[in-house]
């Protein structure tokens, strides 16, 4: 059985600095797609996941996937954001947003989602220090559990990027999945899966979703050149923080 996993960050009705906010009923169509998708490929599992576990991802997609023929359906919440505004972020003014709440945490890990992790504050782990990447890990994974009372098997990386010192951190900590844009040469453990993921973008449209389903090359490339952008993030954050 094939598994492709697809990850969105935002999703909401008005424009924002930047390509990660999907319109509402893009987002729908994209389902309809990939449930059409599912029902012609039964050898295919399609798991849909949300970075940074916005509030709007709850408004705008938890009915929709809990009718849908998704497999997984996960949130990563950043641990000391839960409820706030993304204060973390750079918002320009405009892109504010506030995270998901403990509350509705609760309802969508009871209604069958996974809840993982995706760090504490949303800094870039592979610039700390280990002792302060150890502590990120660790803080964020036990913070959510006593959320949900479940145990917290998933982590992904703020950035989408993991090296062998944070792989070997995370499986430490006693994560099992480690969701990851672009996976770099990493000497994996027993037990601590590394999944590759497509993100889906405000300009993507239900073309795209089919072809990042096929593994298109082009749409490969192009996901990959809005991905390095990440980088840039990090440097001008590491650049704040001093």
């Amino acid at each position: 059985m094939k598994n492709i996993c697809l990850n969105y960050h935002n999703l909401g009705f008005y424009p924002q600095v930047g390509i990660n906010k999907v319109h509402p009923h893009i987002f729908k169509n994209h389902i309809e797609v990939i449930n059409n998708y599912i029902k012609k490929n039964p050898g295919i599992t399609i798991d849909i996941t949300f970075d940074d576990a916005y509030e709007d991802v709850y408004k705008h997609s938890f009915e929709v996937l809990n009718g849908s023929l998704v497999n997984d359906k996960i949130i990563f919440p950043i641990s000391d954001y839960i409820g706030k505004l993304n204060q973390w972020d750079f918002t320009f003014m405009v892109n504010r947003y506030r995270h998901l709440n403990e509350d509705k945490i609760k309802e969508m890990s009871s209604r069958g989602w996974l809840v993982g992790s995706h760090s504490k504050t949303h800094q870039s782990l592979e610039i700390m220090n280990t002792k302060d990447a150890l502590s990120e890990l660790k803080e964020s994974k036990d913070s959510i559990e006593q959320i949900i009372d479940k145990d917290v098997e998933c982590f992904s990386p703020p950035f989408g990027i993991i090296g062998q010192r944070i792989y070997d951190l995370c499986a430490k900590v006693g994560y099992k999945k480690i969701y990851v844009q672009k996976n770099k040469v990493i000497e994996s453990l027993e037990g601590v899966k590394i999944i590759e993921r497509h993100n889906i973008y405000s300009i993507d449209r239900n073309r795209n979703i089919l072809m990042k389903l096929a593994e298109n090359s082009l749409e490969n490339r192009k996901e990959s050149f809005i991905s390095s952008f990440n980088n840039l993030t990090v440097f001008f954050k590491k650049i704040i923080q001093k």
